[in-house]
């Protein structure tokens, strides 16, 4: 039976975390280990471990390495450096066969950097994408080369790591795990307007902005335009903390400011999957540049304006409507989302759905690799294939 080590360090990755350690909790041919850390242990991302003791999850090591006030570069450079050695430390306390982890996090690439150095196989799921405008694409690329299992998203996603010389039987498609408990999230809020304090059936807006890494606009500039932009809509804003990034703490600042003197926006650290969820499928629209307008969205049949180049590159569905980080271009967007005649033209299909993402993960996971082949991969040439 192998050992496991399933890792999340932010809510953005627990979200699709969250259902394959679940899935491999309950599966008796895998002895699964939950590692949780990073945001997860800070105050100003609300403090969600106890959210994932909540969802029924044991955590069988902590990673701390993230200050509160940790927000430049040269912060979160010297938290990557306390990332690896207290994952060393963890691994080589619970000895695992495999790690497993999500997404495209710079906090990630301190994971598998510490499993490499101890020839620990590492399965990653999210290889493959594209979002051109954000750091998180060179990290995504460098978990790549350091993994030796792949679960991708999409065909697509899998053709270019095959492309980029992985070999074809350490990559299998499997779509998006965080797709796979919509349905259920969504149905445990039924009344979406009661958790958040509004009136029922009053209308609200979903909006999540990011610093981006890549912008022309210095992340002063980038928030005051994004603030700029969803103070003119009309109604309830349900607006959520951004990821631990360079300059994450400077927009939280912001975010506290801007809301505490407008009474029609709630700032929120952390919703949980469930609520955030359950907004999803009742919100009028969703605006900013989070990956789950480019994922999750399509599954409700949710408008989503995506600002500016985070996302640049990713496949989406018909429902996101992409604009620069100008503020005429993203009002002419938020009149596009709004209309009626564009919302009667969602299909709700979400290409990045398959019913049977877990059993492929789980079953990947499973199957009796042999180690000394997983860790001495070979690099296929495309030149030679000329």
């Amino acid at each position: 039976m192998p050992v496991v080590c399933f890792v999340t360090l932010s809510r953005s990755d627990y979200a699709s975390l969250r259902p394959v350690a679940t899935a491999a909790l309950a599966d008796t041919d895998i002895d699964a280990r939950i590692v949780a850390g990073g945001s997860h242990c800070l105050k100003r991302y609300g403090n969600t471990l106890e959210q994932i003791l909540a969802d029924g999850l044991p955590i069988h090591a902590v990673a701390t390495f993230l200050d509160e006030s940790d927000d430049s570069t040269a912060e979160l450079a010297a938290a990557y450096a306390r990332a690896v050695s207290e994952f060393v430390r963890i691994f080589v306390a619970l000895s695992p066969d495999y790690v497993f982890v999500i997404g495209d996090r710079w906090e990630m690439l301190a994971v598998v950097s510490a499993a490499s150095m101890l020839q620990i196989p590492i399965a990653h799921h999210s290889g493959g994408d594209i979002t051109q405008g954000s750091a998180d694409n060179q990290t995504r690329y460098a978990l790549t080369v350091l993994s030796h299992l792949h679960m991708v998203a999409l065909p697509e996603h899998r053709d270019r790591l095959i492309h980029m010389g992985e070999e074809e039987w350490r990559v299998i498609t499997t779509g998006e795990p965080a797709l796979t408990a919509l349905a259920d999230y969504a149905a445990a809020v039924p009344d979406i307007w009661t958790h958040l304090s509004l009136v029922p059936g009053e209308p609200f807006v979903l909006a999540t902005f990011h610093p981006t890494s890549f912008d022309t606009h210095l992340p002063e500039v980038q928030i005051d335009i994004f603030l700029q932009a969803i103070d003119a809509i009309d109604c309830a804003i349900i607006l959520t903390a951004p990821n631990p990034d360079a300059a994450s703490e400077l927009f939280l600042k912001r975010y506290k400011s801007f809301a505490s003197t407008r009474p029609r926006v709630q700032l929120h650290e952390n919703l949980g999957s469930k609520i955030y969820y359950a907004a999803m499928a009742e919100a009028n629209f969703m605006i900013g540049n989070s990956s789950s307008g480019m994922w999750e969205s399509s599954s409700f049949k949710l408008p989503v304006v995506n600002i500016g180049p985070r996302q640049q590159g990713r496949i989406c569905g018909n429902n996101v409507v992409n604009c620069e980080l100008e503020f005429v271009a993203i009002s002419v967007a938020i009149e596009q989302v709004s209309n009626a005649a564009f919302r009667s033209k969602l299909i709700g299909e979400n290409p990045y759905v398959n019913p049977l993402t877990l059993t492929l993960i789980l079953n990947c996971l499973k199957q009796p690799h042999d180690r000394a082949r997983l860790l001495a991969k070979s690099f296929i040439d495309p030149l030679r294939l000329r």
